[in-house]
């Protein structure tokens, strides 16, 4: 593997160009392709003929990456156990192949949902009203949940929490239960196509 340097010179797909170009490395801020956030002073392979970043070194990874988790919103709640579990389990029951990434989607899909309709924020509060077997199964155990999350999906968060008055372990809490019983309790699952397709996304 060679360590590259601004100047040295290569050849890459530009999406651009829609061609095989000559390109040149060179220092650049590169945002991220979900245009949250940006990776500063990076070696980058810069296309030739237009100028656009078309590559990156590998030796740029440990940057990005270190960018990227800058740019990312740290979500965390201490659970009692069992929530966890059960969303564990809906994320299976979902679809079996998914990463443990998939607790951050299926956890933002309700969030998001909730943002845009009084009707799913109304049924977060009323979740977490009701008794529910997890009060009886409530077990000492806890386990914290800590996802990362784009600022704008941070600010869906808070947005929700307002709407709803809840904090946020609290808000995470009465997810899990909706979760249930959409998810773990019908012999169908609610929303089932729409979040296998969120799944199959998360898998690619």
């Amino acid at each position: 593997m060679k360590l590259l340097q601004a100047g040295d010179k290569s050849q890459a797909i530009c999406y651009h160009c829609k061609a095989l170009v000559a390109t040149t490395y060179q220092r650049r801020d590169v945002p991220f392709s979900d245009g949250v956030g940006v990776a500063k002073d990076i070696l980058a392979g810069v296309c030739d003929l237009c100028d656009r970043v078309v590559s990156t070194p590998a030796q740029s990874t440990p940057a990005i990456k270190a960018s990227r988790d800058k740019a990312m919103v740290p979500v965390e709640a201490q659970l009692p156990a069992i929530y966890i579990d059960a969303l564990d389990l809906a994320c299976y029951r979902v679809d079996p192949s998914v990463s443990p990434d998939f607790r951050k989607r299926l956890l933002m899909y309700y969030v998001s949902k909730s943002s845009k309709s009084a009707a799913w924020s109304a049924r977060l509060v009323g979740a977490l009203k009701k008794k529910t077997e997890f009060e009886v199964l409530a077990e000492p155990a806890r386990k914290r949940l800590s996802i990362k999350v784009t600022q704008a999906m941070a600010d869906e968060i808070a947005a929700v929490m307002k709407t709803t008055s809840l904090n946020k372990t609290d808000l995470m809490k009465s997810i899990v239960l909706q979760i249930n019983e959409d998810i773990i309790k019908p012999k169908v699952p609610r929303y089932f196509e729409e979040l296998q397709t969120l799944a199959l996304v998360a898998n690619c």
